[in-house]
This record gives C-alpha cells, structure tokens and sequence, in this order.
C-alpha cells in the first residue's frame, strides 16, 4: 500500500455534488491549499467546457487545491505536469504488459488504446488578499466509464484485465502529483516535464487534426513549446501555436 503524502490534507466523502466545486469553496475560506478532496460519487461533475462528467460509483474522483502554486505566466504549465503524473500513477498502477497502452493525449487526457480514460480540469479565482486559487480536478475511470467523452470512445481500467480499487490508486496520484509538482518547481523544471510529457504522449510528430470553435485545422504534431502550448505544424509549412482546442488524429 502506497503511502499518502505527509505535507497534504486529504477529506473524503461518499457523495458530492462537485470535488471541484468544494476544493474552489475551501479555498474561498482561507484554507492554505496542499488540501486533496475525493469522493466515490459525483452528482454534477463537471468537465472540460462546461462539459458533464459522468461519476459513477467505482472510480476515481478527485480534486487537489493550491495555493499561489507558480507566477501567473506559468500555471498554463500546470495541467502538462499533473498530466505526466496521473500517467505516471496509472502506469504504476498497472502490470507492465499493460502499461504501454496507456498515453496522453494533448493536454491533458489519458487514453488506454486510444479511449479515453481520464480527464483533468483546472479551475481558478482569486482571494480578496490577491492569493491565486488553483483548483486541478483528476477523474480516473477504474470500473466504470461513460459511452463517449469529448468526442472519444471511453474506457476504463479494469476494461484491460486489471481491476483497481479507487482507495488503492488515490496514494498513487497523491504521492505522483507530488513528485511533479517538485520537479516543476513553479515552472523553473518545465524542461524536464516537457520532456517527460512527449515521451508519454500520443501523436507526437504524426498527422492530427486540431478542432477550434469556428475551424479545423490539419498538419503534424511538431513540439511543445514552454507555455505548454501545441505546435501545429500546418500542411502547407507555416507553424500555428495552439493554446486550446481538441485534438483527433485523422481517418484512414
């Protein structure tokens, strides 16, 4: 059994309208962060675009709260390092001859063979006293998972023959997170998370489509650059920065 990290809060519930949502509360009454909310069912989870996130009972919800965790210019790193952690939990997670089906996919999705298996929202505001409030939400699906996601087939993880327990794998995430954040140091080790991310991730260097809210763009995975942010190789040779926006790979 892993250990949970000494220097986090963790409180724990049955059922909860949003971790999310207590985790932005908390931090709204002063609580000084390092604080991990987690509960076994979701009413109202809540995604990417104020997309839904289906919570049953059987998987991992979760919500970390930090306080003034890096200079403003830098927490558009943050989801990249939780991403490279929750990869790192699942991986540890599982037996080897599993592990290499697990990816991310850019920004901060995990995929088992390509279906998605987790999603991670990052939600912030700030305290009357100019405190930055960073709320990071990690959703695993262990046991249970939803038809589709963000236009994605689901999964889960005991889908590959390894059935997980979510109180097993929350000191895996709690212990990972911790790691990355120290590796990141408020984004003075972003070199180093970035490098861990691409050779994690999914479509590095291949073709991918990028969907925006008003077009579609095609071209090649080139690079991270250090906020983070894909860079598109464009099929005609320009280079476009993409901040936001869904990627797919295309049909064959």
């Amino acid at each position: 059994m892993s250990s949970f990290p000494s220097h986090y809060r963790h409180q724990a519930y049955d059922a909860v309208v949003s971790t999310n949502e207590l985790a932005l509360q908390a931090g709204q009454r002063g609580e000084i962060g390092n604080l991990w909310i987690t509960a076994r069912e979701q009413t109202g989870g809540r995604g990417r675009r104020g997309r839904a996130w289906v919570s049953e009972t059987g998987n991992l919800y979760s919500s970390l709260l930090l306080i003034n965790p890096a200079p403003s210019a830098k927490v558009a790193q943050l989801p990249l390092v939780i991403a490279t952690a929750a990869h790192r939990a699942v991986c540890n997670a599982l037996p080897p001859n599993l592990r290499a089906q697990v990816s991310i996919k850019w920004p901060n999705d995990l995929l088992m063979e390509d279906r998605k298996i987790s999603g991670i929202l990052l939600e912030g505001s700030n305290r009357g006293n100019g405190d930055q409030i960073v709320v990071v939400g990690i959703g695993i699906n262990c046991r249970t998972h939803p038809g589709q996601t963000d236009g994605l087939g689901a999964a889960n993880l005991s889908e590959g023959g390894f059935d997980i327990d979510p109180d097993i794998l929350f000191p895996l995430l709690a212990q990972q997170v911790d790691r990355q954040i120290g590796v990141w140091r408020q984004g003075a080790g972003f070199d180093d998370i970035r490098r861990d991310w691409l050779m994690r991730a999914r479509g590095v260097g291949k073709p991918i489509v990028v969907r925006l809210p008003n077009e579609e763009l095609h071209g090649h995975f080139e690079h991270l650059d250090d906020d983070g942010a894909l860079v598109l190789l464009m099929d005609k040779g320009s280079r476009r920065k993409i901040l936001a926006g869904e990627v797919f790979w295309p049909q064959c």
